[in-house]
């Protein structure tokens, strides 16, 4: 296992600010106060994504500290002024203070300011505590998420009911303005979740308001799609017994199998045969209209980027649905030990943990893909590999106008097989 690089011009480092602003950004009536200099605020925006740019750009303030401000007070008047011009606006309905390393450095009690200025004001405030912010943004999408859920649904000794008949409801926990394909792959999860029986009760922190977050511990179970929202997901267990399962469906048999496995969870009856996919296709048909003689003799090797939580669906889609070898797996954020049992049982041997630029462009130049699952930083790495399949964030390269093209469940695996088809049509053209 190897480190993410420091000093890299490809693997471009997060930190845990960003995703706290990534989590905070989807929910449409929440506004943050950035307590720190005009500098370090202005790299966080910068480095911040357009969407979440977009979507935050007149909810985001800042306090701008000067020279004098640090030396004298840490900000204080300028932090409550800020506070209070916030709470003017009737759009917002929930103000967070989130502290940059100066603030933190000096030891600015935002909390104690926050509970001063809490009684004239009409919104609730919510406050980080004072911090040096540390590389990963996943850091920070986890902090976000079970500050919020604490925040809006405090432990509660009450026996939660269990639902007789009807449509069940479910919590989509993880998926943030910079998770990659959201749109398209939401409406695809609603649609197999309504096969069930089940409906999505609220996006956590999707396009979402704060009512809806109130909302969350009335839900029969939780799904989580990133590894950074499953210590909420245990603190919704817990104190309100909710169900969770991990991870979303990729691939043909992927989708079985999570239906299958989410079905069980809400106590509904699995299908004698299974679900069946609705909507199927011969693969085998395809391929063989595309790859024969010597074309179709070449090693279709794959070389897959992503998070945890995506690899062992896209690892069982590859080798299992499409039947090609998998030779290689670069791992973007650090996995569970479950995880990596995980992919070593689907005979994965060559799991790369965050490895630096260097060694994983290495791998690449070693194995030669003839298909790049992953981003536009592997893409970088490796632009000679024929097909190149954009899977996960950053997606810099790519227009998503149109949201009808998902990753996940049957549709998702009947897209992708498309474009990869589509892209190995262009190949063997040339």
């Amino acid at each position: 296992m190897s480190s993410m690089s420091r000093l890299s011009s490809v693997f471009l480092p997060t930190n845990e600010y960003l995703g706290i602003l990534w989590t905070l950004a989807g929910i449409k009536d929440v506004a943050v106060i950035n307590h720190g200099t005009a500098g370090c605020n202005f790299y966080e925006l910068v480095t911040a994504s357009k969407r979440t740019k977009e979507l935050i750009y007149n909810r985001f303030a800042s306090t701008s500290l000067e020279q004098e401000d640090i030396a004298l007070s840490g900000g204080e008047e300028k932090l409550k002024a800020t506070i209070t011009e916030i709470a003017t606006k009737d759009h917002v309905s929930l103000i967070v203070i989130v502290p940059n390393p100066v603030a933190s450095l000096i030891g600015v009690d935002v909390e104690a300011i926050a509970r001063e200025v809490a009684p004239h004001i009409k919104q609730p405030i919510l406050s980080f505590h004072n911090k040096a912010w540390k590389e990963d943004a996943e850091n920070g999408v986890e902090e976000a998420l079970f500050s919020l859920i604490r925040f809006y649904c405090r432990e509660s000794s009450e026996q939660k009911s269990c639902p007789v008949g009807g449509t069940l409801k479910a919590n989509i926990i993880g998926p943030t303005v910079e998770t990659f394909n959201w749109s398209a792959d939401e409406q695809d999860l609603r649609r197999l979740l309504g096969l069930i029986g089940i409906e999505v009760n609220t996006v956590l922190t999707y396009e979402t308001m704060t009512e809806k977050l109130k909302t969350i511990a009335n839900a029969d179970i939780n799904i989580v799609s990133r590894a950074a929202g499953l210590k909420t997901a245990r603190y919704l267990e817990e104190h309100f017994r909710i169900p969770y399962i991990y991870g979303l469906p990729y691939g043909e048999k992927g989708t079985n199998e999570w239906m299958k496995q989410l079905a069980e969870t809400v106590k509904k009856e699995v299908p004698a045969n299974g679900f069946v996919n609705d909507r199927s296709f011969s693969f085998h048909h395809y391929i063989e209209m595309i790859s024969g003689g010597e074309f179709f003799q070449r090693k279709w090797t794959v070389a897959l980027s992503c998070p945890p939580a995506m690899a062992k669906g896209f690892a069982q889609l590859v080798q299992e649905d499409w039947g090609f070898p998998l030779e290689a797996i670069r791992l973007t954020s650090t996995p569970k030990d479950s995880e990596l049992e995980e992919l070593e049982a689907l005979g994965v041997k060559r799991v790369f943990v965050t490895p630096d630029e260097l060694e994983w462009k290495s791998v690449l130049k070693e194995i030669k893909p003839f298909i790049l699952m992953g981003s536009a930083e592997d893409t970088t790495l490796a632009k000679e590999a024929p097909v190149q399949l954009r899977v996960t964030t950053p997606a810099y390269d790519r227009f998503t106008i149109y949201d009808g093209n998902p990753l996940v469940g049957w549709e998702g695996y009947q897209s992708l097989t498309q474009e990869l088809f589509n892209q190995i049509s262009r190949y063997a053209l040339k």
